[in-house]
């Protein structure tokens, strides 16, 4: 089973001052081995995660370009594509969620075929579903 990843849990693992990250690397080290899942996340947040653990974190760039590279062998970048974003335009018009972005991606992790979108986000969290996925807020448990 997929277990698509937010770029919020994405970036907790890179970056363990966050606050949620001692909760989220307990969840993933909890999961991790379990064979019966593949971990996923947006490959087009790769940019964004660069981003703010350089600019923001003021973090190596070097030593994040590794810290992604390796964060890629354990967890699927998953790319965005048009239909995504066809299917969460529909989704805005319908008012399902006022935020385009996770719109898209929450798309994106259906087309994969997730069975679950874990978050720390709590607008997406309170879906508790989205399609035929689950969405399981972390930050609740």
């Amino acid at each position: 089973m997929i277990f698509f990843l937010d770029t919020n849990i994405c970036l907790d693992l890179l970056d363990t001052t966050r606050p949620t990250s001692p909760q989220t690397v307990e969840w993933y080290l909890e999961h991790k081995d379990d064979t019966r899942i593949t971990f996923y996340f947006t490959a087009d947040a790769i940019t964004t995660i660069y981003y703010i653990l350089t600019e923001r974190r003021k973090v190596d760039p070097l030593r994040v370009v590794e810290a992604i590279d390796a964060l890629s062998t354990e967890i699927t970048p998953f790319y965005l594509n048009p239909s995504d974003f066809v299917m969460a335009k529909h989704s805005y018009y319908e008012k399902r969620l006022d935020d385009f972005e996770d719109l898209m991606v929450l798309h994106s992790a259906v087309r994969a075929g997730s069975a679950a979108f874990i978050t720390h986000d709590t607008k997406v969290g309170n879906l508790g579903q989205f399609e035929t996925m689950t969405i399981k807020n972390i930050r609740a448990h």
